[in-house]
């Protein structure tokens, strides 16, 4: 059933998004041409340990969310919106079935370079 879930969101999204919902955190696509920057980080437990599994979502305003998984190591991956969307402005949050989200840091891009990538440090708190 959450195979079907994520086929119906991915339908509803750029064609990049598609593969993004089952690379688990693995970079296996070219970007864009109109693509932004991309996004990426780890989903870690309270204690620091990488959560596996856990569902990722970048949402821009109340547009529809890309959504990928966690790899082993916590790791994932999306592709960029489109490059005249503010990646300050895209909302990135985890989730997984018996935790709940307890913070988001996002880290600051190199003073002074373009940016290219977002990176977000999310951690969840078992409940």
């Amino acid at each position: 059933m959450r195979s079907i879930g994520r086929a119906l969101v991915a339908i509803a999204l750029l064609p990049a998004t598609v593969l993004a919902g089952a690379n688990r955190g693995e970079d296996n696509f070219g970007p864009l041409p109109d693509e932004g920057p991309s996004y990426f980080g780890v989903v870690l437990d309270a204690a620091g340990k990488p959560v596996d599994d856990a569902r990722v979502s970048a949402a821009y305003r109340d547009g529809p969310a890309m959504v990928t998984r966690t790899n082993a190591a916590g790791t994932w991956k999306l592709p960029g919106f489109n490059k005249r969307i503010n990646p300050d402005e895209v909302k990135i949050s985890c989730a997984k079935p018996g935790y709940r989200q307890i913070r988001v840091v996002r880290r600051p891009p190199p003073s002074g370079q373009p940016v290219r990538a977002s990176e977000t440090e999310c951690r969840l708190q078992k409940s």
